[in-house]
């Protein structure tokens, strides 16, 4: 910073020296002006249309870990403080950091990062107030920044304001009956989860109507009359793995420090939300072969399997984490029908701009 100022007052100088010399004899008012307003004036359009914060070091480095990721993610917000898709990301990756610290045992440490996810994601809801994903991770959030993982009552009001659009968003369902359960009305609890039942596939079915009994019994209602036999599955149900090649020119994957990672990801190409499978793969060799199937679901209610078309994508982060950047190698996006998808081949290219690095996907909750 230091150095590009002086380089700056420098060129103004020089400026100056060809011009004032000419109006001194003649126009001397007009030289004192001009040698004040000019340097004035250079100062303040850089810092009203400038970009300071791109000097700095630590945001032309590319990031090394994920909390230097994190680090230039919060320093671009600030000078940002309107891109939804910013808060969205610090949300979802202060999310996933505090699952990541409260598995390895350190909740003092993950309580820290939850309350900034749920913090990231208001901001996100005062810029965007009725998307109905976002009310539903806010939510999320808020029970994650609370010590007992409870739902209070905005968070239980942003889940009703979602299924009222939205009356069954699997995931608002889900949430709703926990904050049902949560509140001692386990008979509303009940009637969500038992909305959520047919929407699912039958393995989570299995596991949700055991949840249903647990809340009919403490609501004192009779038991749930006995599912039907889910029909057996089809001898086609093999070809619901995806099997994805991936490749990209050696003088790309050249310019990748070692710890960068590679993301293969399959979404619902025809409706918004996280991917139904998704795979992270540090210190990956292309070219290679990977499949996506419901072994790799994000969510125990959205699967492959039950997802018609999917838009498989690919992005090589250079620093590992799931912030777009600059360099990392992506993959333009390729729509399949799940059914009778054969072998999918993408291609992996370097792109020149975070924006360009933020088309392809990534992790959601």
């Amino acid at each position: 910073m230091t150095a590009f100022l002086l380089g700056a007052a420098a060129l103004v100088a020089l400026a100056l020296a060809f011009v004032l010399p000419a109006l001194w004899s003649t126009a001397r008012r007009s030289a004192i002006v001009l040698a004040i307003a000019l340097p004035l004036a250079a100062g303040l359009l850089y810092l009203r249309f400038g970009t300071p914060d791109a000097l700095d070091p630590g945001n032309r480095a590319p990031p090394r870990t994920i909390e230097e990721a994190v680090a230039q993610l919060e320093r671009r917000l600030q000078r940002e403080p309107e891109s939804l898709e910013g808060w969205v990301l610090l949300g979802r990756t202060r999310k996933n950091q505090g699952r990541e610290t409260a598995a390895a045992g350190r909740f003092d440490e993950a309580m820290a990062h939850f309350a900034a996810s749920a913090q990231a994601f208001r901001r996100a809801l005062a810029i965007a107030p009725h998307e109905t994903d976002l009310l539903v991770e806010t939510a999320e959030a808020m029970s994650l920044a609370n010590e007992e993982r409870h739902f209070g009552a905005e968070a239980t009001a942003l889940l009703d304001e979602a299924l009222a659009k939205v009356p069954n968003h699997q995931r608002a369902l889900w949430f709703r009956g926990i904050a049902a359960l949560q509140s001692g009305d386990a008979a509303g609890a009940v009637t969500r989860w038992e909305a959520l039942l047919p929407q699912v596939d039958a393995a989570t079915a299995e596991a949700l109507r055991e949840q249903i009994d647990g809340a009919r019994r403490m609501a004192g209602l009779p038991p749930a009359e006995a599912a039907p036999e889910a029909p057996a599955a089809p001898p086609a149900a093999a070809s619901r793995t995806l099997q994805v090649t991936l490749e990209a020119d050696p003088a790309d994957l050249a310019t990748l420090p070692p710890q960068a990672v590679l993301f293969v990801f399959a979404r619902n190409a025809e409706a918004a939300g996280p991917p139904v499978a998704a795979k992270r793969i540090p210190a990956a060799r292309l070219p290679l072969t990977v499949s996506l199937s419901d072994e790799d679901r994000l969510m125990p209610t959205a699967t492959l399997s039950a997802t018609p078309k999917v838009e498989v994508s690919a992005r090589f982060a250079r620093s590992g984490a799931v912030q777009p950047e600059a360099g990392d190698l992506v993959a333009a996006p390729v729509v399949v029908e799940v059914a009778s998808a054969g072998p999918i081949r993408l291609r992996l290219a370097r792109s020149e701009t975070p924006t360009d690095a933020a088309r392809a996907p990534t992790f959601g909750p």
